[in-house]
């Protein structure tokens, strides 16, 4: 997407800015437009910064960009609150993990979804993905879901149900919020974290609450579950209603920023003793922005 390439060619900037002029050469240099008249790179331009624009005002104070066409302007140091770069740099990026590399942005994107499930529910939440960390989750799957149970007071422990273990299968993101009482019957989002490019084939349906706790707990939830999924991307204004039929509330790269922002600066979230810090985030997405600047 242009408006992506845009925000990168700021971060990669030395004065953390980018242009519609900027963009509109490099059209033309690029050629995608041939033929259509410079009125078509024009039209062009102004549709990435209403895209920008429609960001800013999702993402609020987790953009770290200030959009006044026509300049796209970084707004102070983006690492102090990295969650809308590092989500920017996996969608455009699209990283794989490489056998014996210590990046794992796949899974980091699963723990700042947790944080953005949390904050948006305005109560608590697990990463339920595996593999799991032993200080969150239990690793073992059955044991994974009798420690769910207990938090949600809910389900009544662990059953086979006849079925395979399957890792996870496809739930990463546990977010509830209690009642005083603490009795059953609550707001409870099941999530699935998808940062692949084709997550609209299988991903978007892929999770399926009811199904999940029929098979892996003795009772099953008191309440129905809502779906969410968690992406790092941007989704066309006009594909994102029919979308969520499918995939329940979608928390996009704009929404995931907002509600991340929350968790705090990179010092707040080491201070906090967390599962996991920001930091590895920070680093990767640098790495990443210095790979654009030295292509």
């Amino acid at each position: 997407m242009l408006a992506d390439w845009l925000e990168l060619s700021a971060l990669s900037s030395p004065s953390g800015g980018a242009s519609s002029g900027y963009l509109e050469s490099a059209l033309n240099i690029a050629g995608l437009l041939d033929g259509r008249g410079p009125e078509a790179i024009q039209q062009k331009a102004l549709e990435v910064f209403d895209e920008l624009e429609d960001r800013a005002k999702a993402a609020q104070s987790g953009y770290p960009f200030e959009v006044k066409a026509p300049s796209l302007q970084l707004i102070g140091d983006w690492r102090e609150h990295p969650a809308y770069v590092f989500c920017l740099c996996l969608s455009y990026f699209n990283h794989k993990q490489m056998k014996g590399s210590n990046d794992q942005p796949r899974r980091w994107f699963e723990h700042l979804s947790r944080d953005a499930a949390k904050h948006y529910i305005g109560g608590d939440a697990l990463r339920f993905g595996s593999p799991r960390h032993q200080q969150e989750v239990p690793k073992s799957f059955k044991k994974a879901i009798e420690h769910v149970c207990k938090k949600l007071n809910e389900g009544k422990g662990y059953k086979s149900g006849g079925l395979p273990n399957r890792k996870d299968d496809a739930l990463d993101i546990i977010a509830w919020k209690h009642f005083p009482d603490g009795l059953p019957g609550k707001l409870i989002l099941f999530g699935n974290c998808a940062s692949e490019k084709n997550w609209e084939n299988s991903k978007k349906s892929e999770l399926a609450p009811e199904p999940f706790c029929v098979d892996w707990m003795i009772e099953p939830l008191s309440c129905q579950i809502v779906k969410t999924l968690f992406i790092p991307h941007r989704i066309d204004r006009n594909r994102f209603v029919p979308l969520l039929r499918r995939a329940g509330i979608i928390f996009d790269r704009c929404r995931i920023a907002y509600w991340a922002y929350f968790a705090g600066s990179c010092a707040d979230q080491i201070e906090s003793g967390r599962f996991m810090t920001y930091e590895p985030l920070v680093k990767w997405s640098e790495d990443q922005l210095q790979k654009k600047v030295s292509a």
